[in-house]
């Protein structure tokens, strides 16, 4: 990881499948928001861990307020068309409300492999569930406009 928040939640404290996972995402809550760091290229494997370290990590937070997500691309953005079929499959999965962003956003720099080809794939996953999802290219950007979603979302604030 390059940030020095505890780790929380990862893809490689899971155990795996017959298959190799391809790729590493770790977790770990920021106020109120969820952060990953996702290294790629991904396969279907490493969504299938993402899954389970998701909901384990997910059931040991007290998310009783809006929250938001931001993941932060590292390395590659590059997934197999049968990793981002997995994906979009686990996103489509009911989710109890409160496991639920009211927000996504995906930090992908111009580094980044095949950010311009994937962010069509990521776009196309959130507007199947609904979600709010923004691509950017700083993390400046991400944490001011989750933090406006999250604001957006609280009791009181305007319609």
């Amino acid at each position: 990881m390059t940030n020095d928040k505890p780790l929380l939640g990862s893809t490689t404290t899971v155990a795996g499948t017959r298959f190799r996972a391809h790729g590493r995402v770790d977790m770990w809550m920021e106020d109120d928001v969820l952060h990953y760091e996702a290294t790629g290229p991904f396969n279907e494997e490493v969504f299938d861990l993402l899954a389970v370290a998701q909901l384990g990590f997910l059931k040991t937070l007290a998310l009783d307020a809006p929250w938001a997500s931001i993941c932060s691309l590292r390395h590659s953005a590059m997934s197999t068309p049968s990793g981002i079929q997995r994906y979009t499959e686990i996103m489509q999965s009911p989710k109890p409300p409160s496991f639920v962003p009211v927000a996504t956003a995906f930090v992908v720099g111009p580094e980044i492999e095949g950010g311009k080809i994937m962010a069509p794939h990521f776009e196309r996953v959130y507007k199947l569930i609904n979600r709010p999802f923004q691509i950017f290219e700083t993390m400046a950007q991400a944490q001011q406009w989750v933090h406006a979603m999250i604001q957006a979302k609280r009791p009181g604030a305007a319609a």
